[in-house]
């Protein structure tokens, strides 16, 4: 078995659904990537942030999934300091999982409620910008203000979706900011982020057609799920052996039936809408049904913790119960239906038997429940054979959110690397 382990070295207006509105309100045709509107001002912006720089929300035109030309929405985060004579270097940053609804967006979550809803990537951002770096960070296919014509239908885990949210985010930082840009951009991100970033390389062929000035330089991936089916075959083993030991379940386990559950509404969501002919109900027994069917608006934290209260209050009413007999997804038997395996293969499957170009960095926390180390090495191993260039960074005791600021000094390397700043 192939097993590399290699440590680095070295103010809008857009009518929902329709047209994009240029400032003086005329509507007209726009190719992917072209701006709508005018940006505006971010407000809320974390302290960590607007100490090193200044913000707009940005409105794009991209291809969705269903193949129609959509809106999409993104922030644009640009260093206090002047740009140097050649232009900042970009970074498109994937955040992680925050939901499904156009109302779950990083973006509408911090203007309307002044929640920075990607956890910990504040600092990480903030770092990157005061090397001199542009941020742009996409809210993804469907999330962000129904204001700027987004609408729902998220591309959750779909690569083309993911793909194209990030490169072209990189093509509008570059037809707003012109030469202000040195053109060079690199993708990056967190959790699903991570994914949106493998996404983004997969799909960097589309941005250089887009602009020819756009030159991709390589790719920075932090705790990515990199095959669910798998993640899932591993995490109801372990759900099962906790439930057969007969002792109360540790908050561990817990954490694991409540991934295992919330998660899924968001991959139904998103399989149902691409049109993939997906049962809810061979999928989920009939508390999660419930939940999937009433609460699949619901944002990523409050749909944890519902889910947590949910399976507490199951197991709380008879001693009986256990984690495995919670009405919920019905174990790792959904990952055979075949609709469901067609998503993943055409999605995750189709990106892991992909030779993508550049070079990653892959960092991955040794205590991150969302990706087990089999899976990751074995990941990364099948890609590696397929021809990528992927530096493994293996994270001794880090959790899924620790790994962003465990890993900082390892991005910030890479990155004076890609674009010789620093």
């Amino acid at each position: 078995m192939l097993l590399l382990v290699a440590l680095l070295t070295g103010g809008f207006v857009a009518p929902s659904g329709g047209g994009p509105v240029g400032p003086d309100g005329s509507t007209g045709a726009a190719g992917n990537g072209d701006v709508v509107g005018t940006p505006t001002p971010l407000r809320n912006l974390p302290r960590t942030i607007s100490a090193v720089a200044n913000g707009e929300l940005v409105v794009y035109r991209m291809p969705g999934i269903k193949g129609h030309q959509i809106n999409a929405t993104a922030m644009l985060f640009l260093p206090e300091k002047p740009p140097p004579a050649n232009g900042w270097p970009l970074v498109v940053w994937g955040h992680g999982t925050t939901g499904w609804a156009p109302e779950c967006a990083p973006s509408v979550q911090l203007q309307q409620h002044g929640t920075w809803a990607d956890h910990p990537n504040d600092a990480v951002l903030a770092a990157i910008l005061k090397m001199g770096i542009a941020v742009v960070a996409p809210d993804y296919e469907g999330m962000g203000p129904v204001s700027a014509g987004v609408t729902e239908g998220h591309g959750y885990y779909n690569l083309s979706s993911e793909g194209n949210s990030m490169v072209y985010a990189a093509v509008a930082a570059r037809r707003h900011l012109g030469d202000r840009l040195s053109g060079q951009w690199a993708p990056a991100g967190w959790s699903e982020g991570g994914f949106a970033a493998l996404a983004a390389a997969y799909t960097s062929g589309s941005a250089a057609k887009a602009d020819p000035d756009l030159e991709y330089r390589g790719t920075i991936a932090l705790a990515p799920v990199p095959d669910v089916p798998a993640m899932n075959k591993i995490l109801w083993q372990d759900i099962d052996n906790a439930s057969q030991s007969g002792l109360p379940p540790t908050e561990h386990q817990l954490e694991q039936l409540v991934f295992a559950n919330a998660e899924t509404v968001y991959f139904t969501k998103t399989q149902r809408y691409a049109g993939y002919d997906i049962d809810p109900a061979q999928i989920y027994g009939p508390n999660m049904l419930k939940i999937y069917q009433q609460d699949w608006r619901t944002c990523s934290d409050d749909l944890n913790d519902l889910v947590n209260q949910d399976i507490q209050d199951y197991l709380n009413a008879s001693p009986s119960h256990r984690l495995t007999t919670y009405p919920g997804i019905r174990g790792d038997a959904p990952t055979s239906l075949p609709e469901n395996r067609r998503y993943f293969e055409q999605n995750q499957g189709r990106l892991e038997s992909s030779t993508l170009p550049g070079s990653v960095l892959w960092l991955y926390g040794t205590d991150d429940i969302t990706s087990p180390n089999t899976v990751t090495y074995n990941v990364v191993n099948k890609m590696v054979a397929n021809g990528n260039d992927i530096n493994l960074s293996v994270l001794e005791g880090a959790g899924h959110y620790e790994v962003p600021l465990v890993g900082l000094p390892l991005v910030q390397a890479r990155l004076e690397q890609l674009f010789g700043v620093g």
